[in-house]
């Protein structure tokens, strides 16, 4: 049966289970068992070995705090190793950190701007919920994009099958049947729905997002959508890898029946996540090192690695990829003893930027708008989160002043937009556009954070990406940048590469290894061939 012909038969059978009031459990469960299931296990957890480390305990050491080193760290601490957490940052978290810092006249507490923790993020999810920190968070009212003529686009109460999300959107005026219809946009879209990994990458890693879409002749409402989507991979649609971009749509849309609706932490992240995050390590035995960054390694023979003098067993590299290359550029005995990861790691690109711009301000948006809200760039503006709608404190400053805390997001930083100044203007400028109940609205307190620790995902990169294993035993490598074997990426690819060279460290130990679960690995219609 050919591909289309299966969505025909799926378009039908919703035709008849909302014409009659029927099908559509059995529909659901169809889909479901055609995916092999939304939560799937990687791999078998072997319950006869030992879980806990016996004997003189392995030296580990886990270089960068983020969620893969985090992911990385609690593993091996709960597992009985000795486990050394090097964190060049006063804080710990990466880009879930937090730190204090004046805004006009209070000090608060600043964070990266990322914010959602969706799902299906199977893995960091488990970890949360085994400390508990689930429980205080909130679920997003509605996944909205305005676009630029004032429409506002909702995902909220679209059918969240896979394939029926698809079809939802059409009814909710996404796009209209007709003008996708068509063959050369037909056959390019169906590549989402025939995902699979490794053929995936092969026909479209070197195909970036926009010669794709422009190849599909996609319909102005639609590439709307798509063109805010892959914003949030911190490129434009010519910086972007199309395969990147099909992946990240399976995994965030395509291969469970979450939508794209997601939680939040209601609160600060030092009092909700990174404050527990650290008792926790502490109390499984990590020596967590903050403010330490790790200026070179030198490796040794038998697997055995000096930093600072220190002798350890294991090394989890687990900076970002700016921190990885200067690390591995000062470290010469590791370069000689890993050629291959020193060739890949000079190959990567980080994106041109984001922003995230704090603004406190004398005016709050107009009612009924949800607290994150997504626009349709124009030049640098990609969403704006209505901040004091999260923390006490940012709370507390908007009722005393009549206004509101916003953080202004942009993704993928312009290159002409360099200079700060010109990048607050052009913020503002795009804010009043969506939002012209601000007209005039005065800034009484602001932070501004430029960074460029991002990874690219432009074609080509994916062959560059390191393999949690490397080359050189007793060397791993993990963040959110790195190859996993699972259609995952952001928050939930960081903390499962963490995982994965836990499990590389436990199993060399002959030691269980942790679960790892995934989102169904393939698409529905996968094992048709792809067409580009």
């Amino acid at each position: 049966m050919s591909g289309w012909l299966i969505v025909a038969s799926l378009l039908l059978a919703l035709w008849l289970a909302h014409r009659k009031g029927m099908l559509l459990r059995g529909l659901r469960s169809l889909i479901e068992r055609r995916l092999g299931g939304y939560r799937q296990a990687a791999f078998a957890v072997d319950a006869s070995l030992p879980s806990v480390v016996h004997g003189a305990p392995p030296k580990v050491a886990v270089i960068g705090g983020g969620l893969a080193g985090i992911a990385a760290a609690s593993t091996l601490g709960e597992r009985g190793f000795v486990v050394i957490l090097y964190e060049r940052n006063p804080y710990l978290g990466g880009k879930i950190g937090a730190w204090k810092q004046a805004v006009g006249d209070t000090e608060q507490t600043i964070e990266h701007g990322f914010h959602a923790f969706f799902r299906q993020y199977y893995n960091l999810n488990r970890f949360l919920d085994q400390l508990g920190l689930r429980e205080s968070f909130r679920p997003i009212e509605d996944y909205l994009i305005i676009d630029r003529e004032g429409h506002e686009l909702s995902f909220g109460e679209v059918e969240t099958t896979p394939g029926l999300n698809i079809i939802g959107l059409g009814r909710r005026g996404f796009y209209r049947w007709r003008d996708v219809i068509g063959k050369p946009t037909r056959e390019r879209l169906d590549a989402f729905i025939r995902f699979d990994m490794e053929p995936t990458y092969a026909a479209f890693d070197e195909i970036t997002f926009k010669e794709f879409c422009d190849a599909a002749g996609l319909p102005a409402e639609l590439r709307v959508s798509f063109r805010t989507f892959a914003r949030a991979f911190f490129a434009d649609e010519a910086d972007l890898s199309t395969a990147d971009v099909l992946r990240a749509f399976h995994f965030y849309y395509l291969s469970h029946d979450h939508g794209l609706m997601y939680d939040f932490p209601a609160g600060d992240y030092e009092a909700t996540l990174l404050a527990p995050i650290r008792r926790h390590l502490r109390e499984v035995g990590v020596d967590l090192r903050l403010g330490a960054s790790v200026g070179s390694i030198e490796a040794g023979s038998s697997r055995r690695f000096l930093i600072d003098g220190e002798e350890l067993d294991w090394v989890v590299m687990a900076a970002d990829i700016p921190g990885a290359q200067k690390l591995l550029a000062a470290s010469p005995t590791l370069e000689a003893q890993a050629p291959e990861l020193s060739r890949k790691l000079r190959g990567l690109k980080t994106s041109h930027g984001y922003a995230v711009w704090r603004i406190c301000v004398d005016q709050d948006l107009r009612p009924g708008l949800p607290t994150f809200v997504n626009v349709d760039r124009m030049r640098a503006l990609d969403s704006v989160t209505l901040y004091h709608r999260i923390t006490e404190e940012a709370q507390q400053w908007a009722g005393e002043h009549d206004g509101a805390v916003l953080e202004l997001h942009s993704y993928a930083l312009p290159k002409q937009l360099s200079d700060e100044d010109a990048l607050r203007q052009v913020l503002r400028e795009e804010l009043e556009y969506y939002f012209p109940e601000l007209a005039g609205f005065r800034i009484l307190g602001e932070a501004l954070q430029v960074r460029n620790d991002f990874p690219a995902f432009a074609p080509g990169q994916r062959e560059r990406r390191p393999a949690p294993q490397t080359e050189l035993e007793g060397l791993l490598m993990a963040g959110d940048w790195v190859r996993l074997p699972y259609p995952m990426t952001h928050m939930e690819a960081a903390f499962t590469s963490g995982l994965m060279c836990a499990n590389a460290v436990l199993q060399h130990h002959a030691l269980q290894r942790t679960p790892i679960e995934t989102v169904a690995p393939r698409g529905l219609l996968r094992g048709d061939a792809l067409r580009v």
